[in-house]
This record gives C-alpha cells, structure tokens and sequence, in this order.
C-alpha cells in the first residue's frame, strides 16, 4: 500500500493515466491526493473528474485556485472563460456529483504518520502548523454550509495581506484561501502576501521573496508538499518543502512523489495542447 501525490493536472487527462501506468497505482490497495487544480486550461477535465468519481476510495484532494474558480463559475458568480475549457464539464449530468466532491476537499490534508502536509499554493510563513490548522478549519465549514456560494462569492480579492488588516469573517476567509492556494511571493519585511507575480524565485519583485524561502519563516513540523507554481518546475525539494508544479498544461512533465518514501515520479505531457 502506497500514498502518493501529484502535482497541477489542470485537466490533462492522457498524462494522469500515463502517470498512473508509470507508478503501477492500484485502486483500492494504494492512495493518491491531488494537490490542487486537477481542472482548467488543459483538453479534458471532463474525463480527469469522471476518473476521480469512479475511484473516490483510492483519490483525494486539496482545493487549488481553478478548483475554487470552477466552483464559482458553476454557481453562476463568475463567468465561463473559454480558456478554461471546462464547458464540457459544466455541461455534463456528473456536475452534480464533481460540484459536491470538490465542496468536501479541504485546503490542507495533513498526514503526521508520514510527516507530510499537502497544500496547493503554500502554507503562510507567519503561521505555525496549528494556528494555520485553526484558520483553515473556518473556511472549511464555509464551503460546507448551506450558504456555500454565498461563502465563495466573498473569495474574491487581494486584500487583506497580512492577518493584522482582517477586520471580518469574508476577510480571514479571504486571506486564508489566498495564502492556501494563489500565494507565491510575500514581503521580505512582513510577510505580506504578494499575489500578482508569477515568475520564479530569481525573477520576483523587489523586497518579496518566496514564501518558503522567507527568513523570519515559522517552521513546520511537516514537510509540505505543494503545486501551483509551474514556473518553479519542481526546484525546491528539501527536508521542508517538495514542490510538485511541472507544468504539464504547458508543455512540461507531470509530477508526483510516493510519500512512503520520497520517491519521485515524472511523465512527459502527452496531452493535445493547443
């Protein structure tokens, strides 16, 4: 029995089983938690959510960015954008059934037994393990309750950037859902969160830095493993972090590492890219 997590599949679903075929997954014996974003951008998010649907015993899933945006758009808060190219879901009698999946995902899946902690963006630097735990917890029973799209409705927005300026619920949801799934960069004087750049660590803005390189970081007592920064491409792996973004809706490779022992895996994108 293995546990294994992927990075961003963002709908590529012909690179998913190619992974799948490459570790020798095996339904019901082994498990694997996506770590955000298996949907948008990508040719066939249609068929990665049915496949999650019919193996809900094996798959878990932190909720990414586009996972949220889906929800939204699904709820008719936000728009359908073509480059998204998740009409097909949208469309499909399974809406339903991916809607009430994903409302269940959490932001974080933490799995002591194996010191590791899943998380799709990052964990924010200013915030030791419980604290981040609490925080989470809030937002968690918002996606859950029956005003849920009420709740996402109040996702939106870069403010606050730092915990100081939550003046409201919406506001720790908001910074929460920020840091958990969009942060990449924060201020080197006071961890604010900076939300706009997405280049890699040696081209960031000046006086931000990446959130896991922070030097006024509070440790985790877990390592974390994280997608959504493609532009990252996997170059931070150490005792702390394990960053799981290849980029495979551009072109790169899909990623994933058996927890049970840090053992990566990787296959080429093999998916129709326009």
């Amino acid at each position: 029995m293995a546990t294994y997590v992927v990075g961003d599949v963002q709908g590529c679903y012909q690179s998913l089983k190619a992974l799948l075929s490459a570790c020798q997954f095996r339904p019901g014996i082994d498990t694997l938690i996506f770590a955000g974003d298996l949907i948008a951008r990508g040719p066939d998010s249609l068929s990665v959510m049915q496949w999650v649907l019919d193996h809900t015993d094996s798959v878990s899933a932190v909720l990414g960015n586009h996972d949220l945006h889906f929800l939204s758009v699904a709820s008719d808060l936000k728009p359908v954008k073509a480059r998204d190219r998740t009409e097909a879901l949208l469309e499909s009698s399974e809406l339903d059934a991916v809607l009430d999946w994903y409302r269940r995902c959490p932001l974080t899946i933490d799995l002591p037994e194996l010191d590791a902690c899943v998380v799709h963006a990052g964990i924010w630097p200013g915030w030791d393990r419980p604290t981040w735990t609490d925080a989470i917890d809030h937002v968690h029973g918002r996606l859950r309750a029956e005003s849920w799209q009420t709740h996402l409705g109040a996702m939106y927005g870069n403010t606050p950037a730092h915990p100081d300026q939550i003046t409201s619920d919406d506001d720790a949801a908001r910074f929460v859902i920020n840091a958990a799934t969009r942060m990449r960069f924060v201020k080197t004087t006071d961890l604010s969160l900076e939300l706009t750049c997405k280049e890699s660590p040696t081209e960031g803005p000046e006086g931000m830095i990446a959130w896991m390189d922070a030097d006024t970081r509070t440790p985790i007592d877990r390592q974390i493993f994280f997608g959504h920064w493609a532009t990252l491409n996997g170059h931070r792996r150490n005792h702390q972090v394990y960053a799981l973004d290849t980029g495979c809706v551009y072109g790169g490779l899909l990623s994933m590492v058996r927890i049970d022992d840090r053992f990566g895996i990787t296959v080429d994108c093999v998916d129709a890219l326009d």
